[in-house]
């Protein structure tokens, strides 16, 4: 355990972990729909997430707190964009445009980037550029991954999570299965059949599509002809 927590030292600025749960707790938290008790304990797993990360040396103070301070930012940012949205609804265009634009700039730079071939004490390779790139696909996979399947289903799913509480259960374990499939079937696949550059863009592209689009997709489905069945008896 200790060499892993060595190894994880190499990750530095800033924590992925830190800015991840900044984004989710206290975005719950703004968003104002759950309980004083729920954003108590979420800010309790924000900082218990923050002194672990320090303890076990995988990042600096430096580093959690640079975190979160870009968080809270993207937050800031985001929250303002939605506030045009609800002024201007096709202003969600501009947003999915702007971004898949700063991707593919952002995947360019660092496919094209040079990155000095600097070694440690140790004779191992600081920085490997085909690594770094690699990840930059990742990176730019999931925000495509996100912005494509928001707009379409902003537009036309318009999903809703209305609903008994059982029913909520049941989308929850189909959606589950349909992620075991991805992950277990369709993931391997496209590792096996593409370059690696290619197949980390498909890999994490397919995680918020499916969650995003094709999820809410499938229950509005059901919902409609549950629906449907009803005017017809009625």
């Amino acid at each position: 355990m200790i060499r892993h927590w060595k190894q994880l030292q190499d990750i530095s600025f800033p924590s992925g972990h830190i800015t991840s749960g900044t984004v989710l707790f206290i975005g719950s938290i703004i968003k104002g729909n759950i309980t004083k008790g729920l954003q108590f304990f979420f800010i309790f797993c924000l900082v218990l997430m923050a002194f672990t990360r320090c303890y076990f040396g995988v990042h600096s103070l430096a580093d959690v707190i640079g975190a979160f301070i870009i968080s809270l930012i993207i937050l800031f940012v985001v929250g303002k964009l939605f506030d045009k949205l609800e002024d201007n609804p096709n202003f969600d265009l501009i947003i999915v445009g702007a971004g898949i634009l700063l991707s593919v700039l952002l995947l360019a730079y660092a496919t094209f980037k040079s990155y000095p071939m600097d070694y440690d004490s140790a004779g191992k390779l600081i920085v490997d550029p085909a690594k770094m790139a690699i990840d930059a696909y990742n990176d730019v996979g999931f925000s495509v991954g996100v912005l494509v399947p928001w707009v379409i289903e902003r537009r036309f799913i318009k999903f809703t999570s209305d609903g008994p509480l059982d029913c909520k259960f049941l989308r929850i374990a189909g959606a589950y299965i349909g992620y075991m499939i991805l992950m277990y079937v369709l993931y391997p696949l496209i590792k096996a059949s593409f370059a690696p550059q290619l197949a980390n863009f498909l890999n994490f592209f397919i995680f918020p599509f499916y969650v995003i689009l094709i999820v809410p997709a499938v229950i509005k489905f059901f919902q409609n002809r549950k629906k449907d069945v009803y005017d017809d008896i009625s």
